[in-house]
């Protein structure tokens, strides 16, 4: 009769561990599923930006003073170098992750060898994106934004000037 609870006992142990390493894992997969949807938006919304920028300023080039010209060109040759260079930073990252992640599949191991390899990439990835990863990008991010805002309100400037003379 004890050697049954105590059985039992394990067993309920033993399921609540599983199910808190599957909530666990699927946690991890939220939330790099959610920073990859994030990221993907920014870049499609930047990308959407530096076309409308560039629109605009074909339209108001000649309206631009020379200094005005030069102030709008450096700040979105900055802006897109900062969004480029985080985009560079991002591919080496993940180039990375994507090799430690391969010694799960080439390397021989038992069943629970493999497990805690996984376990120990996952931990080291997820310590790694929110110490390094996730603040950098939000630098990078606001870098790119404040140049681009700043080059758009140069050029928009341009605009409301042509428009006033109208």
């Amino acid at each position: 009769m004890a050697n049954d609870e105590v059985n039992d006992s394990a067993s309920v142990g033993a399921e609540r561990k599983r199910r808190d390493e599957s909530i666990r894992r699927h946690l991890a997969d939220m939330q790099a599923s959610g920073f990859a949807h994030a990221n993907s938006y920014v870049t499609v919304v930047v990308f959407g930006s530096y076309a409308g920028m560039f629109a605009v300023w074909s339209n108001v080039k000649d309206r631009l003073s020379a200094d005005m010209t030069y102030w709008t060109g450096m700040l979105i040759a900055i802006s897109m170098m900062s969004f480029v260079a985080f985009e560079i930073f991002k591919m080496i990252i993940l180039s990375q992750n994507m090799l430690a992640v391969r010694k799960l599949v080439i390397q021989d191991m038992s069943p629970e060898q493999r497990d805690q390899l996984r376990s120990e990439i996952a931990g080291k990835a997820n310590v790694f994106i929110s110490r390094v990863i996730i603040p950098v990008w939000i630098a990078s991010l606001a870098f790119t934004a404040m140049t681009g805002f700043g080059a758009g309100i140069l050029l928009l400037t341009a605009f409301i000037r042509g428009l006033a003379k109208i």
